[in-house]
């Protein structure tokens, strides 16, 4: 009788301890997708951030360019007076 007892014992002891294990586990797999489902929610802000900067940045070359062109037409038009000034004080 007592050595059964002491094999109940072991068992329920065995069991306990698989049942913290179990626990123990299922705290880790909670754990992990807390951190997956904040990782998720960085990766969007990140995203979101870069997506704002690269318009920010595409309205920067627009404005670059269109300036570029300004510039260049300004540059042409100088050109031309001066080559016909040239041409007229050639004469």
């Amino acid at each position: 009788a007592q050595n059964s007892m002491f094999k109940g014992n072991e068992r329920m002891d065995a069991f306990k301890l698989k049942m913290n294990w179990n626990q123990e586990e299922l705290e880790q797999w909670a754990l992990a997708a807390r951190q997956k489902e904040e990782d998720s929610l960085a990766l969007a802000r990140y995203a979101k951030a870069d997506e704002a900067k690269i318009r920010e940045l595409t309205l920067q070359i627009e404005k670059m360019m269109a300036e570029t062109q300004a510039k260049r037409a300004e540059l042409e038009a100088e050109v031309t007076d001066t080559q016909a000034q040239q041409i007229v004080l050639d004469k």
